[in-house]
């Protein structure tokens, strides 16, 4: 088969050379299906990420932004979410802030110096982002968290206002902006109002032509509350203090009514006859909304506050306000946070326990942050990683009752009605988790599959992910900020055992590699010790029992480092390190953690290796006893090389599939012992992770294609029709939602293809 699937190729590179290039940026032998293809849908690694901000529309659907995911939209009252991304690069999936104006949807989107605002016309279905430029585009957000508040943007409060003729902004180093809401491109026409050089988390207009901002240095640090006079005339700017301290540390600022609230470190209060009036002297609320039910000298007032975890009954509470009178009602007494997923029957797995994060769920964990000092969460810490984001009400009983609320914070999205018991639950289905940053199939059981996560280190099924395996306790691959770097099967013990690796999310310093073989039935895994004087994360892995000999070998790739094989049975074995050769040698992405793609040849024969560092594809082969030298076989040399990732063919054992910026293509590498051509390439649109599949149906190798066009390609490479291999871009309309910001894909032999994204969570579809 293999000298013919060859010849076939040849034919269609020599096609490809007759008849040109076609229009989109594909070539001759690549077309694209818009709307057919594998039909993905969400997983059930759902739920897991931090949603920073809630609106509704005024038709009444539900917008949520997450701080890394994007858009999701409901409209079922938050029963279940669908991912709205179409049409964001994925610079923009960092969503601080929604605000509906004139019929338009408006987000605060972005990280630092790619911050925008994005507008979404109709009803949060597609979304278009205009990013900052300079002087006159829109403002920039920062989606990053800052040392002084330890959660920004998720604790930052308003960041978009509209008065009905303009939509202001609060700007991250360019103060309080505002644009014409008849201007024909939101893209341009932004102007500086009040305090132009500085770090703006939250904001209130008050309907009189005065606006409100809560002012924070670069690093974080409170700088007070300042109120902006004359909007629509002379604009003054003066600061708002109060000897209680109440107008520093503002987190949320909110008009209701005749009062402008504030809520922050130093408790809750409003401002009104120009002083403040402390209400709730409780720190670190976060979030705060609300509405007044009836107005005049003695206001009444509901408002909704969210602090941090350690609060207790008081994550959220009610605070019914008369006057300057607040009767304060906490909202999560132990024994009122549930398990199951709101509108279903369904446990969810972060309260059950699957990882790290979800074995602290509960009352004082439900809005996020550290339960105590002790909790493997925490590592030790007392600090509040999170805090709550966001509360909308979904009824208005005016104070007599309690309110339905939504409320957004580390968890994903919370459902209390106080009505139910249990009042509160889990409103994620369908939501993503954050960074998913690889996943595996098992090759012997296509039912079982591994995951490693930035915030859970490792997620496993036993049923193609349609639950998540409770029973699994992963390992902290770090003693902070522990993520999840390569995961990977060892076939050669049954059933097969599942190996993972990881370190410090941010710090390259010594990671761990697990190893379970009874990871399924709660098993307990044992640490490989790391090859000699390695200091460095581990951050791929690839394991093969080799067919050629029979050798169980283990390839794990450490940062800056090398790539060292672990020889043996189990935990037991010795590493060596595959050496560099006239080439020289690839440098296992310095700079990018999740920049290294490792792959065997399908008879064990060689190991592909794309390498982020060198921009370069290399090879070493294997004889069952030691490895060749690494060879490099491709190195892109275009303008702004980005991240690559390689496959086996799954036919040929000398042929390697190339994926990056220029596209999806491949090298036999057999030809080229000394130096190899430019791949064929069967794309030239970006590339993106790959996965190789044979079936009964032929021999495929699929391509996860990012960007704000999201494509997922599929190769054909046997049982074609004229030209072979053929490629088709399918557009299928939930990938085009969560795949703007791909990291991995894997296919099992039942055909079921896994997408892992940094945003996004996991998607799952079936191949042909």
């Amino acid at each position: 088969m293999g000298k013919a699937n060859r010849a076939r190729r040849s034919l269609a590179g020599l096609s490809a050379l007759a008849l040109g290039g076609l229009a989109l940026g594909f070539d001759s032998h690549s077309g694209l299906a818009v709307g057919s293809g594998p039909a993905f849908h969400n997983s059930a690694v759902s739920g897991g990420g931090f949603i920073s901000t809630l609106t509704q529309s005024p038709t009444g659907t539900l917008i949520a932004g997450g701080d890394t995911q994007g858009f999701f939209r409901s409209v079922d009252g938050g029963q279940t979410w669908t991912p709205q991304d179409s049409g964001l690069p994925a610079s923009a999936y960092h969503v601080a802030a929604v605000l509906a104006a004139a019929g338009i949807l408006y987000a605060a989107v972005g990280d630092g110096a790619n911050g925008g605002v994005a507008a979404s016309a109709d009803d949060g279905l597609t979304w278009a982002a205009s990013t900052h430029a300079g002087a006159g585009s829109p403002p920039v957000f920062d989606g990053t968290n800052l040392p002084g508040q330890m959660g920004h943007p998720r604790a930052t409060g308003n960041l978009l206002a509209s008065d009905g003729s303009f939509l202001y902004a609060a700007s991250f180093g360019r103060g309080l902006e505002r644009w014409s809401l008849t201007s024909p491109s939101l893209g341009a026409g932004w102007q500086c109002v009040a305090m132009c050089t500085s770090y703006l988390n939250s904001m209130a207009l008050d309907g009189k032509g005065d606006a409100f901002i809560s002012v924070i240095s670069r690093t974080g640090a409170s700088n007070g509350v300042y109120e902006v006079t004359g909007l629509g005339t002379r604009v003054a700017t003066k600061a708002i203090s109060a000897r209680t301290g109440v107008s520093t540390g503002v987190q949320e600022l909110v008009d209701i009514g005749s009062r402008i609230y504030a809520a922050g470190t130093n408790g809750i209060a409003f401002w009104s006859n120009a002083r403040w009036t402390t209400i709730d002297k409780s720190s670190h609320w976060y979030t705060l909304s609300g509405y007044e039910t009836s107005a005049g000298a003695t206001p009444v007032d509901v408002l909704y506050a969210a602090t941090y975890s350690a609060h207790g009954a008081s994550d959220v509470e009610r605070l019914n306000v008369t006057g300057t009178t607040a009767v304060i009602t906490a909202l999560v007494p132990p024994g009122v946070v549930g398990t199951t997923i709101y509108g279903t029957g369904t446990q969810w797995w972060e309260a059950t326990a699957a990882g790290t994060a979800g074995q602290n769920l509960g009352p004082s964990a439900m809005i996020g942050g550290c339960p105590s000092s002790t909790s493997p969460l925490c590592a030790g810490s007392t600090a509040d990683f999170f805090a709550g984001s966001s509360i909308l009400t979904l009824t208005r009983s005016g104070g007599g009752a309690t309110d339905t609320l939504l409320v957004a914070g580390r968890s994903g999205i919370w459902h209390y009605d106080p009505g139910a018991s249990p009042a509160w639950l889990p409103a994620v289905t369908g939501l993503a988790s954050t960074f998913d940053l690889g996943v595996a199939v098992d090759p012997v059981n296509s039912a079982n599959v591994a995951a490693v996560d930035a915030d859970w280190n490792v997620l496993a099924s036993m049923d193609a992910f349609t639950d998540v395996d409770t029973a699994v306790r992963p390992p902290l691959f770090a003693a902070s900020s522990g993520t999840g770097l390569g995961e990977t099967w060892d076939t050669s013990v049954s059933p097969s055992a599942l190996i993972v690796s990881g370190g410090n999310r941010s710090v390259n310093s010594v990671g761990s590699i697990w190893y379970n073989a009874t990871w399924a039935s709660g098993g307990a895994w044992t640490a490989l010790p790391l090859p000699a004087g390695v200091t460095a994360r581990p951050i791929a892995l690839a394991a093969q029992a080799t067919p050629s000999s029979g050798v169980y070998v283990l390839l794990a790739a450490f940062q800056k480092t090398g790539v060292y094989a672990f020889t043996g049975s189990g935990t037991t074995g010795a590493w060596t390190l595959v050496p560099s050769g006239t080439s020289g040698g690839p440098t296992i992405s310095p700079n990018d953690a999740h920049g290294l793609s490792l792959a065997w040849a399908n008879n064990g024969t060689a190991v592909f290796m794309y390498d982020t560092g060198t921009h370069a594809a290399w090879e070493s082969t294997f004889d069952g006893v030691a490895f060749t030298a690494w060879a490099k076989v491709y190195a892109d040399t275009s303008v702004a090389p980005g991240r690559g990732w390689v496959a086996a063919d799954p036919s040929i054992p000398t042929e390697m599939w190339i994926s990056n910026t220029n596209g999806l293509g491949s090298v036999d590498t057999a030809t080229c012992a000394v130096a190899c051509a430019l791949p064929t390439w069967v794309t030239t649109g970006p590339g993106g992770p790959l996965a190789a599949y044979s079936s009964a149906n032929g021999d495929y190798v699929f391509m996860a294609g990012g960007g704000p066009a999201p494509r997922f390609w599929e190769v054909q490479l046997t049982l074609c029709a004229a030209v072979c291999p053929t490629a088709t871009g399918f557009a299928d309309p939930y990938y085009v939602d969560v795949a703007g910001n791909p990291a991995a894909l894997a296919v099992g032999t039942d055909g079921t293809v896994y997408l892992a994204t940094l945003g996004n969570g996991i998607a799952a579809a079936t191949a042909p």
